[in-house]
């Protein structure tokens, strides 16, 4: 594990959706590489998420998804 606080809430086990990495992202249940990749291009467009309901204006995340990922995720 490298210390580039790319997963800066370790202690809660959630992925900050604001510093993760592709790979950081694809930890997550339901989250392939492709998706991991459009999160992160709405982060470069948009700049950081505000909340995690935010998540949900990326391309291929709709309630069911977000309902099966906001406990692993934070900002």
């Amino acid at each position: 594990m490298t210390s580039s606080g790319s997963k800066s809430n370790e202690k809660s086990g959630k992925i900050n959706i604001n510093t993760a990495t592709q790979a950081d992202l694809e930890t997550i249940d339901g989250i392939g590489p492709a998706l991991a990749e459009r999160i992160i291009e709405y982060r470069k467009q948009n700049g950081k998420f505000k909340n995690i309901d935010e998540l949900k204006s990326v391309k291929g995340i709709g309630d069911k998804k977000f309902e099966s990922i906001k406990e692993k995720i934070t900002i």
